[in-house]
C-alpha cells in the first residue's frame, strides 16, 4: 500500500495539469485578493464578511462548488481518467500483484491531497500572506482564527466526499472530457435543487448532503449540534462513497 501511495505521489508530481493548476490558482487567488484589498473589487454579503473578515472575501469564490468543481474535475480527468487510455497504467498495477482496493485507496489519497493543495491550501495561504503584507494582520485575531480553523476543517471533511465522487466519475467514464462534463452537471443539478426546488421532502434530503454543508460550515456561528451534524454527514457520506468505489473498481473490466 505504501509503495502504491509513493508511486501515485511520483505521478502527481510529474503531472503537467497539476502544476498548471497550481500556477493558475496561485495567480488567480493573488489577483482576486489584491483587488479586494485595494478596494477595487467590492464584494459583500459573503460568510467572511459576516464574520468580520471582509479582507478574505475572495476566498468565497474558491468555496463555491460550481467553481472548485472545475479544478477538481480537471485534475481527475488528466490524472485519473487518462490512466485507463494511456500506457495501461492501472492494468500494470494489478498485474504487479496489487489488490484493486489498495489501488483505489492509493489513488483517492493522492488525488485528494492534490485537490486540497490546489483548491484549499493555496488560496488560504495566499489570502493570509496578502492580508499581512497590506497591513491588515490585526483581523487575524484569536476569535477569527478559531472561526477559520473550524470552517475550513468542516469544509475539508465535506471536500473529501466530493473528491471521492469525482474519482468514481473518472473511473466510470475513463475519459477526461466526460469526467469534467459529468462532474459539472452534478454541481449544476445540486445548485438548481438548492435555489429553485421547494418541495419539503427534496429540500430535506438536500439539506443532509455535503453540497448543502459546503455553505453551512462557513456560518460565523454554529451550534454544537450543527457541527456534529456536519461531521456525521461527511463521515457517513465518505464511508458509503468509498465502499461503492471499492466495489465498483473491483468489478470493473480493465482493458
Amino acid at each position: 500500500m505504501s509503495n502504491l501511495i509513493r508511486a501515485e505521489l511520483y505521478k502527481l508530481q510529474r503531472n503537467k495539469t497539476f502544476w498548471v493548476l497550481i500556477g493558475t490558482i496561485t495567480g488567480l487567488s493573488a489577483l482576486l485578493h489584491f483587488l479586494i484589498l485595494i478596494e477595487w473589487w467590492q464584494l459583500s454579503g459573503t460568510s467572511f464578511d459576516s464574520a468580520g473578515l471582509s479582507e478574505l472575501n475572495a476566498l468565497s469564490t474558491f468555496t463555491l462548488p460550481l467553481f472548485f468543481n472545475l479544478i477538481v474535475s480537471t485534475l481527475a480527468g488528466f490524472y485519473i481518467s487518462n490512466e485507463f487510455s494511456h500506457h495501461n497504467v492501472i492494468k500494470n498495477q494489478m498485474i504487479s500483484g496489487n489488490k484493486r482496493s489498495h489501488i483505489f485507496l492509493a489513488k483517492f489519497i493522492v488525488f485528494t491531497l492534490g485537490s486540497l493543495i490546489v483548491t484549499i491550501l493555496i488560496p488560504l495561504v495566499i489570502a493570509i500572506i496578502l492580508v499581512m503584507l497590506f497591513g491588515h494582520g490585526d483581523v487575524l485575531n484569536f476569535t477569527n482564527l478559531l472561526y477559520l480553523g473550524r470552517a475550513f476543517s468542516l469544509f475539508t471533511a465535506q471536500f473529501l466526499c466530493f473528491t471521492a465522487i469525482v474519482l468514481l466519475i473518472a473511473i466510470v467514464t475513463e475519459d477526461s472530457g466526460k469526467t469534467i462534463i459529468f462532474t459539472l452537471l452534478l454541481s449544476i443539478v445540486m445548485f438548481v435543487i438548492e435555489k429553485f426546488l421547494t418541495y419539503p421532502f427534496i429540500k430535506m434530503l438536500y439539506e443532509n448532503t455535503i453540497f448543502h454543508q459546503f455553505s453551512e460550515v462557513f456560518k460565523f456561528q454554529m451550534t454544537n449540534g450543527e457541527i456534529i451534524k456536519s461531521i456525521l454527514i461527511a463521515s457517513v457520506s465518505l464511508i458509503i462513497i468509498m465502499l461503492c468505489g471499492v466495489l465498483l473498481f473491483n468489478r470493473k473490466e480493465i482493458k
